[in-house]
């Protein structure tokens, strides 16, 4: 028994010594990897006006009350990522299109060459391509990948092209099936290997003149992408994130902590739910929207547009598995008043600013107020709008005369200045660029009443009644418009200068070459005959902008009416 009793107590005074030792860590499940993305930057390297992104915040020094803050400038968003860099190491920036293209006058002059470089500063690893992309045409884009240079020679110093990836899986050349970028990546993020699929919305012909992207043929996206699933799966591949040139549109806050996100709309829906489960996360783009949502359980995120959020988002990895077992994101503002500029991204800023100088700050003309490029109110028409069409109606003046110009709403890149900047407004080039910065020639050309009813019309193909893709229209042009009407009847009442509209009369009209081509789906400007080109767009704008200078506040926005 005494035997018995010392092996009970040696074993028992083991265990309580095994007790006191530190236990042993057993690691844990599941491992954490964060996605950083940009979307639709657009070029917009500089802070300072104009600036494209003001973002409302409650007033800390006024409780109850709101400012108004300047957000995003690469500086600025260089030092947040850093600091987010520091929070989540394994991590990894992409980018969802549109990163260069409609750029402000600083980065459009020197081709968006030093775009490319803050992204390579950036550490961007890969991103997709975005109709904006094309705005120069596809054979640009590549030597601009490539750091190749004209004869005339690269427009920014020391340009060595992308250090990232495009990506277009569902983009091929005419006859071809082989993708004509990349379709996809793979890249180590912490412990797991990651697929990144890229693709761009399919209505790209529709968004770029077509004589830049004739080559090239637009594939459903859905489609697309689910090809290359089980590729990267065979890879061994821990999670595939689509980097997507397509969204929505949302009237909620950036960040939503329920992800329900109630009122989203947008063709990133419908392409979500016909996608392989497998792709756990979809960075969008293109509605330069701010949102964190799921559908049917999916993460799908934006992060605005113009460098103004800085989007996040956690994947937590099954080790085991290697199965995504939860999803969430986070955009981050991009405030410029809470960080200081990252030096090393204000050193390209700085520069770009001083090769530039001399053209962006021309002055061009004084205006009595604002003109602001998005409707006011119950309001169709807008003021910059009208006075675009306006503009370009009276290029014709010395050069035979027109009797009508349209502008389309999505040619309008900001206000006429933006930043709201306190009176006087004094405008530079730099200003007049930033709202119409695609170069684009006027056209002159001629149609029927009957093409111009039916173009109208056109304002609402594929588009609820209360969203059209809005015309601008010139002085003395009308018409009215009733939302309870089938889009061929809901354009009513149209004259020129208080005269109906005549079906089988031939009008001249004046648009840019954009549009002249059968841009954002106005397919009837195609069929015009007698096409001539008269100038510049925003050469008009400029000469009608300092001829009319402080009487442009008068313009009125009652061209289009209501009918009900």
């Amino acid at each position: 028994m005494a035997t018995i009793k010392f092996f009970s107590s040696a074993v028992l005074l083991a265990a309580l010594a095994a007790c006191a030792q530190p236990a042993l860590r057993q690691p844990a499940a599941t491992a954490d990897i964060t996605i950083f993305s940009i979307n639709d930057f657009h070029g917009n390297l500089q802070a300072a006006q104009p600036v494209p992104y003001m973002a409302t915040l409650a007033d800390p020094g006024h409780p109850g009350q709101q400012m108004s803050v300047p957000a995003g400038g690469y500086a600025y968003l260089a030092a947040l990522l850093k600091q987010r860099r520091a929070a989540a190491p394994a991590s990894i920036l992409v980018g969802g299109g549109d990163l260069i293209g409609a750029s402000p006058i600083g980065s459009a002059i020197l081709r968006d060459e030093p775009v490319i470089e803050a992204l390579n500063q950036l550490g961007l690893a890969a991103t997709a391509v975005g109709n904006h992309e094309f705005d120069a045409g596809a054979a640009t884009l590549l030597r601009k990948l490539r750091g190749e240079c004209p004869a005339t020679g690269c427009a920014y110093p020391g340009f060595r092209g992308a250090a990232f990836d495009y990506l277009a899986a569902n983009v091929s050349e005419q006859g071809s099936a082989q993708p004509w970028l990349k379709p996809y990546v793979i890249r180590q993020v912490g412990e797991f290997k990651v697929g990144f699929i890229g693709a761009v919305t399919a209505d790209v012909p529709n968004l770029v003149a077509g004589d830049k992207v004739g080559q090239l043929r637009f594939e459903d996206e859905a489609s697309a992408v689910n090809r290359y699933v089980p590729e990267l799966q065979r890879q061994g591949v821990a999670a595939i994130v689509l980097l997507i040139h397509e969204g929505a549109d949302y009237a909620g806050a950036a960040n939503d902590p329920s992800y329900r996100c109630e009122g989203l709309h947008g063709p990133i829906i419908a392409i979500s739910k016909k996608l392989d489960p497998a792709i756990s996360l979809i960075v969008s783009g293109h509605s330069h929207q701010a949102y964190t949502c799921k559908i049917d359980g999916r993460l799908v995120m934006q992060g605005g547009s113009y460098g103004a959020y800085l989007s996040e988002a956690t994947l937590s990895i099954d080790r085991n598995t290697r199965q995504v077992l939860r999803a969430v994101a986070y955009n981050h503002l991009i405030a410029q008043h809470q960080l200081s500029a990252e030096p090393q991204a204000q050193q390209l800023v700085q520069h770009v600013a001083a090769l530039t100088a001399a053209v962006r700050n021309r002055p061009v003309a004084t205006l009595a107020g604002a003109l602001m490029r998005d409707s006011a109110g119950a309001a169709f028409d807008s003021a910059l709008g009208n006075v675009i069409a306006d503009a370009q109606l009276s290029q014709t003046q010395n050069q035979g005369g027109a009797e009508i110009a349209f502008m389309n709403e999505g040619g309008i890149r900001a206000d006429l200045p933006s930043g709201h900047p306190a009176p006087p407004l004094r405008l530079s080039y730099g200003d007049l660029y930033a709202a119409q910065p695609f170069g684009n020639t006027l056209v002159r050309l001629r149609l029927s009443g009957a093409q111009i009813l039916a173009l109208l019309q056109q304002q609402w193909q594929g588009r609820t009644a209360d969203d059209p893709k809005k015309l601008f229209v010139s002085d003395g042009f009308s018409y009215r418009w009733n939302p309870a009407s089938p889009i061929d009847e809901r354009v009513q009442d149209v004259r020129l200068n208080g005269q109906p509209l005549l079906p089988e009369r031939e009008y001249s009209v004046v648009v840019n070459s954009f549009l002249a081509g059968g841009g954002d789906g106005f397919s009837v400007l195609k069929q015009g005959t007698q096409r001539q080109s008269i100038g510049q767009d925003l050469e008009a704008l400029e000469a009608y902008v300092q001829a009319q200078g402080e009487r442009l506040a008068n313009v009125k926005t009652d061209r289009v009416r209501r009918a009900d």
